[in-house]
């Protein structure tokens, strides 16, 4: 998942058709708050402008990627960054706030394709985060690397270098997920847990 707040967030409005100021749309983002922190950071990598509108998004970041998609950071109380900048994901740009059309204080996030303005792309699939009303937390940087936990697999028996290479090529993207693949790491888990818990009671 790739999120826009550090720490806790939730969802309090989905992608999709609701009904919204006494009429029904098609809600093309998401909407968010965040819990933890209000400090809104960039999802994605691009260079950014700084806009406003009076109704609408109110204070708010477009951010172009290199493939000409555009991210928009709608509703913001205070924004860090200017335009013609350069943003990576997870620097921050902004705070989450109420200006614009809103009923209450979040962030607006939206994708849209190069050079539409008017369509939506799917920032559900972009951010990995789900499209239902609920609480969630970013992810924070793990304790081990993964390389530590390759070797610690390697080291129990439970992958070998040959299959890693597999496994590598499926974890990037570049080759297709196979069930046998899965089936076989989760049989040689169970089999070293109960090996080691048989272990432990004698």
């Amino acid at each position: 998942m790739i999120s826009p707040f550090k720490g806790s967030f939730r969802v309090t409005c989905e992608r999709g058709w609701r009904n919204i100021f006494g009429k029904r749309e098609y809600h093309k983002g998401l909407d968010l708050v965040g819990i933890d922190d209000t400090t809104v950071y960039a999802v994605g990598d691009g260079n950014v402008s700084v806009l406003y509108e009076t109704n609408g998004f109110g204070k708010y970041v477009r951010q172009t990627l290199a493939d000409g998609r555009r991210i928009y950071y709608a509703h913001l109380d205070e924004i860090y960054v200017k335009s013609g900048k350069s943003v990576k994901a997870g620097e921050s740009i902004g705070k989450m706030g109420a200006t614009g059309k809103v009923t209450g204080a979040h962030l607006h996030l939206e994708l849209r394709p190069k050079g539409v303005t008017n369509e939506s792309l799917d920032i559900c699939e972009y951010t990995g985060i789900v499209n239902k009303r609920a609480q969630y937390c970013a992810e924070t940087k793990n304790r081990f690397s993964y390389d530590d936990i390759v070797e610690e697999l390697m080291v129990l028996g439970i992958v070998t270098k040959e299959n890693m290479v597999s496994w590598e090529l499926m974890l990037s993207g570049r080759a297709q997920l196979k069930c046998e693949y899965v089936r076989t790491l989760l049989k040689r888990c169970c089999e070293k847990i109960s090996k080691l818990e048989n272990e432990r009671k004698t």
